[in-house]
């Protein structure tokens, strides 16, 4: 038999309202007892009954998630940390993968009308249309790109990339090639326009400059990317030392493609990445990358959601989650030479 309010009640030791109250999202419960009824939800499956919980409320219970693509980790890796969330808070999640360049964007909005709110990786709506989509119902954005009018979670591309270069030049490593920069006069997406000025910064800072010659443009981020570019810089024949790649999926195709090429890492070539994604840390040798912590990225996106939802007329927020270097095999222990045979 399907379990009832009352034994999830009885297995939390608490009221059937107060299990009613959380299930609901209402507020009244201390932390403490919120996180045993949600316990008590998930070791009975109990469900409550949509149908008459949105004719009570008003609410249907359930959030949207639009996500670009599945296919690239990080997508994969902050979908399934904001559906898990999303079930800690009782509620559904309908997902949607609105393409590369968020060419579905719009259309996830017009299908899904019953939705409480949602929460969208930006990409390619334009501003008026994602100011018009928040006037209509909650909404939370994820990413680089910002709107002033809509409340957004994103992280701290700044000191990421202070980060590492700090992490190189304790190294000795001063031949630094970037791999993922915009591509001149074509999309780009928001994380590399970013990424980009954060480092020129982060060396400014230490009186350094980028070689453009040690510079690779691309608007694709995934592995088979990363390999290419470093294709392109051996055939360049400019030393280098240390890479920058400014996703993971750019740094373990690097990675590959170094190793092929008999270039060792660490020791002739640094190699660092950014997300510190599960992958990562099994490469070989292992990734240092910046890690944002991605639980906090996918809780703090459902509670803004949550409160955008039970007080819609709350001011704007933008979340910004720290993040740090995690030093592994692919810099640490390298001498710094490059290959002269």
């Amino acid at each position: 038999m399907a379990a009832t309010l009352l034994d999830v009640a009885a297995l939390a030791g608490v009221s059937a309202k107060t299990v009613s109250r959380v299930v609901n999202g209402e507020p009244g419960v201390s932390p403490s007892t919120r996180e045993r009824v949600l316990e008590a939800v998930a070791r009975t499956g109990y469900s409550p009954n949509p149908s008459a919980r949105s004719l009570r409320t008003g609410r249907s219970g359930a959030i949207g998630l639009a996500v670009p693509e599945l296919n690239q980790p990080f997508f994969a890796e902050i979908a399934d940390r904001i559906a898990a969330e999303a079930r800690r808070h009782g509620l559904a999640v309908a997902l949607g993968v609105t393409g590369e360049l968020g060419q579905g964007e719009a259309d996830f909005f017009s299908r899904h009308p019953e939705l409480d709110g949602t929460i969208m990786y930006w990409q390619g709506m334009e501003p008026a249309q994602v100011a018009a989509a928040a006037a209509q119902r909650p909404l939370v954005l994820l990413g680089e790109r910002r709107h002033d009018a809509v409340d957004r979670v994103t992280m701290d591309n700044e000191r990421g990339l202070e980060l590492v270069v700090s992490h190189l030049r304790t190294l000795g490593r001063e031949r630094i090639a970037v791999l993922g920069v915009p591509v001149p006069g074509e999309w780009m997406h928001a994380a590399g326009r970013t990424r980009i000025a954060a480092l020129h910064t982060a060396m400014e800072h230490r009186g350094l400059s980028l070689d453009e010659r040690l510079l690779v443009a691309s608007t694709e981020w995934r592995r088979v990317d990363g390999a290419a570019a470093i294709r392109t810089l051996l055939a360049r024949r400019v030393p280098f030392d240390a890479v920058i790649a400014f996703n993971d999926g750019l740094a373990l195709g690097a990675l590959h493609e170094l190793a092929t090429a008999g270039v060792r890492v660490p020791d002739d070539v640094a190699v660092t990445g950014f997300d510190n994604l599960e992958i990562s840390r099994y490469a070989s040798p292992s990734l240092t990358t910046v890690s944002p912590s991605l639980n906090a990225y996918a809780a703090d996106a459902v509670a803004l959601l949550c409160a955008r939802i039970d007080a819609p007329n709350t001011p704007v927020r933008t979340v910004v989650e720290d993040v740090d270097l995690l030093a592994r095999d692919s810099t640490v222990g390298g001498e710094g030479r490059w290959p002269t045979a």
